[in-house]
């Protein structure tokens, strides 16, 4: 290469970063935000996502502790990063201009693949409940909240876990996160749907396993779906076909009282009947996708410390009935409102595994707090991940797992903002289904406790596996490899009837 050339090559390197360190500055408001990752213009932030995958925005927070908020200027936008549990709480209450609905409607676009017409419905009215989505969480609020809704779920959830503990009369050695993926993916579907539920025919569960994984991209919208994921495609489309025969024929009308309320809205709302079975077929995520790798947390954080098993333990034999007649009765009201070290150690691997990002669109221009101006266009993050890892926050054992986190402080202590526990959201887009996600994770972690001990196969040790790998389209770390345990039935429990109870119901 001669000298000409490479010195024509570094002078149109040196006025190109010029030109784009320029626009950067010239484009940035002064009342914005400070702009932090800025040495390579519009580029520094996406070197530094991959370079620190889902612990960016907490090194971020680290590296400049004393910003309450800051700007990330990335090609054509800009996202302006919350650390302050202040600025999360003035976010969350600006609902009508900092709005969710863009990322739902995007996500039915990209993921889902909708068309036009349903586009235009979704993102008619986006602030109002006369709109499609705010419309939405109105009708099916009362089908996922606590009361009879929620116990018949919960009902069909117990029938299938027990269905499948009762398989395990002898020691039996399984993987780990395989079976709790295929029971929660199981038990939630059969709940939702009802008799016929298309989750359960094996080509489904086949063609979900190759759309899941690539949501994320989908979401990213950068590569071209038809181009670079083929298969995740024919595994979203041919859901699409089993949804819109579960559609047509109408087996939604024997669902849950959430999915019913789900289609009626998409029908009132005048959803192209060719879509309905999209937006359908997106509940699975909705239901499933962050509640298996939850409930795997749970299970392997009570089973491989001895002093949680044992706090836990104790705390579900009080909520569980043990007739002579060789019935058992577990209520599962007394194991959600009356375990409080097992409820603690739910929320504590929510903290301690949880990686969601709150995002929401800035609508119009808006003064942040009377403070910081976010521009029309942009986007305001939350991180979880940022939040949870936080010791000013949390104290100084943050980096620790302690399942007694959540319990009610005594003698004084501080209590901790309810904001900073980010694992289902916050502000109107807290999660609809938080109540059966709990209800579930916490029902299958107390009758794994109250019918069986748990252990890796072949007398190893626990090993908590690494999360490198996570899919960031979660909001709940994946383990990066499974682990095999052995199942042990209990003595006395192995021949009992079990039966599931509400009090108070």
């Amino acid at each position: 290469m001669s000298t000409a050339t490479v010195t024509i090559a570094l002078s149109t390197i040196i006025a190109c970063y010029v030109f784009f360190f320029a626009l950067l500055h010239l484009t940035q408001d002064k009342s914005e935000p400070p702009v932090v990752s800025r040495s390579i213009p519009f580029v520094s932030p996406l070197l530094g996502m991959v370079r620190w995958g889902m612990d960016y925005y907490s090194h971020m927070r680290r590296r400049h502790l004393g910003l309450p908020i800051y700007t990330l200027r990335l090609p054509g936008t800009r996202i302006y990063v919350v650390n302050s549990l202040d600025l999360i709480h003035a976010v969350q209450r600006q609902w009508r201009t900092l709005i969710f609905a863009p990322i739902q409607v995007k996500a039915a676009r990209v993921a889902m693949g909708v068309g036009k017409d349903t586009v235009a419905i979704l993102e008619r009215d986006m602030i109002t409940k006369s709109g499609f989505v705010n419309g939405m969480a109105k009708s099916i609020h009362p089908t996922l909240s606590n009361g009879p809704a929620l116990d018949a779920l919960s009902a069909k959830v117990f029938e299938v876990f027990n269905g499948a503990m009762g398989e395990f009369t002898a020691p039996t050695t399984i993987s780990m996160f395989q079976w709790i993926d295929k029971q929660i993916m199981l038990a939630t579907t059969d709940a939702v749907y009802g008799s016929s539920n298309p989750m359960r025919d094996d080509q489904n569960l086949a063609a979900w396993h190759n759309y899941h994984p690539a949501i994320m991209f989908f979401m990213l919208d950068i590569l071209p779906p038809k181009l670079f994921f083929k298969s995740a495609i024919q595994g979203r489309e041919y859901l699409v076909k089993s949804f819109a025969k579960y559609y047509k024929d109408g087996s939604y009308q024997k669902g849950s009282a959430y999915i019913q309320e789900f289609t009626r809205h998409c029908i009132s709302q005048k959803i192209p009947h060719n879509d309905i079975p999209r937006l359908l077929m997106g509940t699975v995520f909705n239901t499933v996708a962050n509640t298996t790798p939850s409930a795997f947390w749970v299970i392997y954080r009570i089973f491989s410390d001895s002093t949680v098993l044992q706090e836990c333990r104790d705390e579900v034999e009080a909520a569980i009935q043990h007739n002579e007649n060789g019935t058992s009765t577990i209520d599962l009201n007394l194991v959600v409102n009356s375990c409080p070290i097992l409820l603690s150690t739910y929320n504590e691997v929510f903290r301690y595994h949880g990686m969601a990002n709150s995002v929401r669109f800035v609508s119009e221009d808006h003064m942040l707090n009377g403070r910081y101006l976010v521009k029309k266009g942009g986007l305001v993050m939350v991180s979880a991940r940022s939040q949870h890892s936080n010791p000013a926050i949390w104290g100084d054992n943050v980096d620790r797992f302690y399942h007694k986190r959540f319990m009610k402080q005594q003698n004084g202590g501080k209590r901790v903002n309810p904001v900073a526990l980010r694992g289902f959201g916050g502000g109107t887009t807290l999660c609809p289904g938080r109540h059966f996600a709990t209800s579930e994770i916490l029902m299958l972690a107390a009758l794994m406790l109250a019918r069986f001990d748990v252990q890796p196969s072949g007398g190893k040790p626990w090993v908590l596996p690494s999360t490198a790998k996570s899919s960031q389209a979660e909001a709940m770390e994946q383990p990066d490899n499974d682990i095999n345990i052995e199942v042990l039935p209990r003595p006395g429990t192995s021949g009992r009837a079990w039966r599931v109870a509400f009090s108070g119901r």
